[in-house]
This record gives structure tokens, C-alpha cells and sequence, in this order.
């Protein structure tokens, strides 16, 4: 038996107490919710409650696993509770009564098959054959799962997700229809579908959503704010009788929208079980006080919550966290590599126990840039490392052939780009091509009227004159690499659906550029194999672990000694997408609260002055969620803000 008393604070012990009635726990970021899960579960198998009838409903199988294997090594019998994903507890229902719906049988279709079965939908409406802009496959996958788990109509999706495709929302809506149907007729479920379709059976089928009710007689649901409108229409289903549903969660956590995920419903749960019970987790056990400050700062501005105050149960020393200001993103890159080094050095702090942060993956390009040059090991996540995405290794190719016109592997890509080419034309091409006239000279002689009638010969001719034009010796690398990014522009929109990501790269691709005097050298700092292959290694038998440069979604649960977030103006967090769009603002908003409490330690925000579009200028405004007076109270300012303040809002 466990020592509750002992082992919980206050408000962790009235979670484990409760047994029956609907709870709704506010736990705050680094709150020990896990903890609070597992000794719940036991406390109740301990109050004789049968384990088969407490149903643990978690977002990944790993989570439930963890918790009930934890329980069950301080009472076996916790190994007969059911835990799982939504999706996992759907698709054991589905195997027993999908005959209820119609279906004697069904087969699962995985993530590449669903999009597979849209494509041939598509295909079959002769949609790329009239229009090759349309959204390709995985996007209309996309499209289709948001407006399913949003309960929102494909034009409202569009409108506001994507709304380069608003026009076909008609069409997409007929594939929509197509696609439901042929999985219908070869007795297919997607991953949608086991949520839809278990809603479904307990909707229309009155006996069994009571049965299933007596089996589950208590159900508890963790991170509760990341459900769907699915998802909490099968809790309220399952537990609408007996009322005994636990679900706990953040409300100031909730920033997976784009997945589907609503944060209304964790603000709509009392409303669902009248005489809810609330309790509020708001003892932090991974940040000191000064951190927590912020976060707290950052809460109070927030809108739509559930009011907390999040108080350090650990020791209260640290430092203020810091407000750095730089006038570029070069300062700002070689700084905070300076500064990891010296945390490392001097603080015995390890790389893998620090992290820089940020809205999108390409706010880290001059930083990856950076790390590479002086060697030290990284790992990027929620996204590919900036040299490895296509988009940029497009662009990079067109340096590629003016600095080596001997490079084949480049002329293969950048040619492959033009309408109407293919491999063999491309080699073709490529074939004809004599490095030793000089690059200028090549390009007249062997370009020149190639392609002759073809479909190609005027995209070969638009190639030919911006190479020219870029490797002209008078002009800088930055302006050449500007030439060449609005020639691919075009390229890009016809290429991905998702060209209005991938352009930030691009700027920042020249961004880089700017302080290169020679392409070699330029494309020597980029191309080399990845920076981690070669950082020294610290221990002979084994590398140091890396730093992990991350975007904050891909940081949710995670934390780090030392945390620096980069990106902190206005167009990146919040998103520019976001700024028309009250509810995008407020999930912004709650990112960046995520962000700051994943530093137990040490905090950095990092803001740079200066930012290179394509063809110009501009002055970035410091982020809103910085930008509140009871925020900058809490911060410590190592850069003063009048050496910006005659030139921009900073």
C-alpha cells in the first residue's frame, strides 16, 4: 500500500481521492500529472473497485502503457485495466460490433493507403488533368481529417487553412463524398472512421452505449485539451449515466488546432457533467520561481482559460530569465552559440540538457548555420534539417552550377524543374553541355535553341537568361540568389501545396547569404555533411549527445535545463497566418506559454531587429505576448531597447 499523504501535495491527493462524480483537473505544466493518473488508478483498485470496469484513454499507447506499468508494480492487478489510445479503444469496439453498422468485417487503412485512395479519387474526376495546381494527395488527406475532426464544412476549412484551394472546395467536396464511399464498399475504416463510426454505433444503438457504459464505470482521459469534437462527444457518450469522468488536462496547453484539436472542449467539459468537480494543479516541480513568473505574466494576459497560478515546489533560486536583443540574425546565431558553449563549459550543463525553440523551423537557419560552422552537435525536430528540404536544395542547385558547371547531379534538378521535362529529356540536355567554353559561353552555346519547338524551349530560355544574369561578376551573391528565388517562385507555387511555408526558407536562404563575399564559400558552409557528423566528440568512445534545436509544437512535454526561444516578433509567433484570426491569436498565444515552461533552469528570448526580405529591407515589431508591460517586468533585459526605439516599435 502506498502513502498517499506522503507521496502527493494537497491538491494531487484530492485528484487521488476522488472516486466518484465528474472532475475536471486543471494540471499545470510540470504539475506531475502522471503521477497524479497512476496513483488514482490504484487508489481506486484499492477501494475494490473492479480494474476492468476503469477505462484509461490517453493520446498515445506509449502514455497508457507507462502509467498502468508504473501501477501495476505496486498492485498487479492494474494490469487488467483497459488502457489505449482513442483510436486503439475504438478499433476494439468496431472488431466486436461493427455488424451493428453494416460492416461483417473491415480492414484498417494506414495513412499512405487513405492517401493513395484519395489520389485515384481525384484522378478519376480528371482534376490534374484540367488544373495541375490542384492539392495534391496528402494535402487533400489533410483537408479532408480537419474537417472531419472540426466538424466543419471543406469550404470553411479552406477558408481558413488553406485558402489558395477556397475554389475547390465544390470538388474537394465530391472527392470527400467519393472517397467515403469507396471505402464504404471495400469495407474500409481510415483513422477518422473508427472515431466516426464508434460515435455512430453508440448514438444509434441505445442497448449497447448503456452496456458499455456499465463495463466502464469510471473513465479518465489525459491531455484532455487535445481531443476533437469525436473524441469528446465518445466520452460524454460513455459516461453520461454514471458521471464518473476524470479528464485532466491544460487549457493554456491547447496548440494542435491544425490537427483537429479543439480548446473548447476542455472549456465546455463542466457544462457537459453539471456539478463537476475542478481542481487546479498549480505546484510546478521543474522551473524556479523566476521562470514561473513569466509564465504566470503570459497567463494573466491570456483570454479564454480557466485562471492558475503556477507556484515553484522546488528551491526558488535562479536567475530573472533574459530578453536579448540583436540587430540580425547573425548576432542573434552567433551569440547564443557562443553562449551554449559557455553553459556547457562553465556551468557543466551538457548540450542534450539545453535547447533553443521556435514557431517554424526556418527562424533556425542562421543558427544550424552556425552550430555547423564551430562544430557543435544538433538534432532538429518537427522538421527536416533546412539543407535537406527540397524546396531549398532547388535553389541551392542553381549556385551549384555556376560555381561547378561540371556538377551533372545539379544541372539534373534545376533542368527536371521545367514543365514538359523529364529525366531523359534532362539528360539529354545535360549531354550537350561544354564546361570548358566558361560558364557565360556555355550557356549561349549549348542552351541556345535547345528544346526548339518544344513544350520546354521557353521555360529553357527563362533559365538561361537568370543564370546569366546571376553569375555576372559585378553584382553580390545576395542579389544573385534573389534573382534566382524570383525565378523559382512560380516553380514553387506549382510545386507544393504548402509553398507559403516553405518561402520563409528562401528568404532566409538569402538572409544567409548576405554576409558572403564568394558563392564557394557560401556553398562550402552549407553543403558540408551535416554539422553533427562533425562536432568533436568530447568522450573518445562516444560523441556527445546534441542539442536540440526544436519547434515548440514537437517540445510539448519535453524540458531542458536551458531553454533559448528564437522568433519573437510579430508574423512568426504569433504566425502571420494567425493575425486576422482571434481564436488562431489565442492558440499562439498559449505556444508561446508551452515554450517558456519547458526551462527548468535557465530561460533566453531571443528577438533580432533586422530581417532581409527579398528584394528589401524590413524592421521587425516585437511580439505581442513579450510586448505587455506585466511580461517585461519579469524579464531581464541585457540589451536596452533605445538603441532601436528612433527606428522601430521595439
Amino acid at each position: 500500500m502506498i502513502d498517499f499523504n506522503s507521496e502527493l501535495n494537497p491538491s494531487q491527493l484530492e485528484v487521488v481521492n476522488c472516486v466518484d462524480g465528474a472532475v475536471l483537473v486543471i494540471a499545470g505544466a510540470g504539475s506531475g500529472k502522471t503521477r497524479v493518473i497512476e496513483y488514482r488508478v490504484l487508489n481506486l483498485i484499492q477501494k475494490n473497485i473492479p480494474p476492468q470496469s476503469i477505462l484509461l484513454l490517453t493520446f498515445t499507447r506509449r502514455a497508457a502503457n507507462s502509467m498502468l506499468s508504473r501501477a501495476s508494480s505496486h498492485e498487479p492487478r492494474a494490469k487488467l485495466v483497459e488502457g489505449g489510445t482513442f483510436h486503439s479503444f475504438a478499433y476494439s469496439i468496431l472488431k466486436k460490433y461493427s455488424q451493428l453498422i453494416g460492416f461483417d468485417n473491415f480492414s484498417i487503412l494506414d495513412e499512405d493507403d487513405s492517401q493513395e485512395a484519395l489520389g485515384l479519387s481525384a484522378k478519376k474526376l480528371g482534376v490534374y488533368e484540367i488544373n495541375k495546381k490542384f492539392p495534391k494527395k496528402d494535402t487533400l488527406k489533410k483537408i479532408i481529417s480537419m474537417s472531419i475532426n472540426k466538424e466543419r464544412s471543406i469550404g470553411d476549412i479552406l477558408e481558413k487553412e488553406y485558402p489558395d484551394f477556397y475554389d475547390y472546395a465544390s470538388i474537394i467536396e465530391r472527392i470527400k463524398n467519393d472517397y467515403q464511399r469507396y471505402k464504404i464498399e471495400k469495407a474500409y475504416f481510415d483513422f477518422d472512421d473508427l472515431l466516426i463510426y464508434l460515435r455512430i454505433l453508440l448514438t444509434k444503438n441505445e442497448p449497447l452505449r448503456k452496456e458499455l457504459s456499465r463495463k466502464y464505470r469510471y473513465i479518465m482521459i489525459d491531455e484532455y485539451q487535445d481531443t476533437n469534437k469525436p473524441q469528446a462527444a465518445i466520452a460524454y457518450l460513455l459516461g453520461k449515466d454514471h458521471g464518473n469522468v476524470m479528464v485532466v488536462g491544460d487549457d493554456a496547453q491547447s496548440i494542435y488546432g491544425f490537427r483537429g484539436a479543439t480548446h473548447e472542449n476542455i472549456m465546455e467539459f463542466p457544462k457537459l457533467f453539471p456539478g463537476c468537480r475542478m481542481i487546479k494543479l498549480e505546484a510546478n516541480y521543474r522551473s524556479h520561481q523566476k521562470i514561473l513568473d513569466v509564465a504566470n505574466a503570459v497567463l494573466n494576459d491570456m483570454k479564454s482559460k480557466f485562471s492558475k497560478s503556477l507556484v515553484s515546489a522546488g528551491k526558488n533560486s535562479g536567475d530573472k530569465p533574459e530578453l536579448l536583443l540583436f540587430r540580425n540574425g547573425y548576432e542573434e546565431a552567433e551569440w547564443i552559440a557562443q553562449k551554449l558553449q559557455e553553459i556547457r563549459d562553465q556551468q557543466g550543463i551538457p548540450f542534450c540538457q539545453q535547447a533553443v525553440l521556435f514557431r517554424s523551423a526556418y527562424v533556425s537557419i542562421p543558427l544550424q548555420v552556425e552550430l555547423g560552422r564551430i562544430g557543435i552537435p544538433f538534432q532538429v525536430f518537427g522538421g527536416l534539417k533546412f539543407y535537406e528540404t527540397a524546396h531549398v536544395k532547388d535553389l541551392v542547385s542553381h549556385l551549384k552550377v555556376m560555381a561547378n558547371p561540371k556538377d551533372e547531379l545539379a544541372w539534373a534538378r534545376i533542368i527536371t524543374l521545367l514543365d514538359g521535362v523529364g529525366p531523359k529529356t534532362a539528360q539529354n540536355i545535360i549531354s550537350k553541355i561544354d564546361p570548358g567554353r566558361g560558364f557565360p559561353a556555355l550557356l549561349k552555346t549549348c542552351f541556345s535553341g535547345q528544346g526548339k519547338g518544344k513544350k520546354y524551349e521557353h521555360e529553357l530560355r527563362k533559365l538561361t537568361e537568370v543564370l546569366e544574369r546571376a553569375c555576372k561578376p559585378e553584382i553580390k551573391l545576395s542579389e544573385s540568389l534573389g534573382l534566382l528565388i524570383d525565378y523559382y517562385y512560380p516553380i514553387l507555387k506549382e510545386k507544393f501545396d504548402d509553398w507559403q511555408q516553405r518561402i520563409n526558407d528562401l528568404e532566409a536562404l538569402k538572409d544567409i547569404s548576405v554576409k558572403y563575399s564568394s558563392l564557394r564559400d557560401f556553398l562550402a558552409d552549407f553543403a558540408i555533411d551535416p554539422p553533427e557528423k562533425n562536432a568533436p566528440a568530447t568522450n573518445p568512445e562516444q560523441e556527445e549527445k546534441p542539442l536540440c534545436l526544436s519547434t515548440i509544437h514537437s517540445a510539448k512535454g519535453l524540458e531542458w535545463d536551458c531553454v533559448f526561444l528564437i522568433g519573437l516578433v510579430e508574423g512568426v509567433l504569433p504566425v502571420s497566418f494567425s493575425l486576422d484570426d482571434e481564436e488562431g491569436i489565442e492558440e499562439e498565444h498559449r505556444l508561446f506559454y508551452v515554450a517558456l515552461t519547458r526551462a527548468k533552469k535557465h530561460l533566453y528570448l531571443a528577438v533580432h531587429y533586422e530581417n532581409h526580405g527579398f528584394s528589401y529591407n524590413q524592421f521587425n515589431q516585437i511580439s505581442r505576448f513579450i510586448d505587455s508591460p506585466e511580461v517585461l517586468s519579469r524579464l531581464e533585459q541585457k540589451a536596452g531597447l533605445n538603441q532601436y526605439e528612433q527606428d522601430s516599435t521595439f
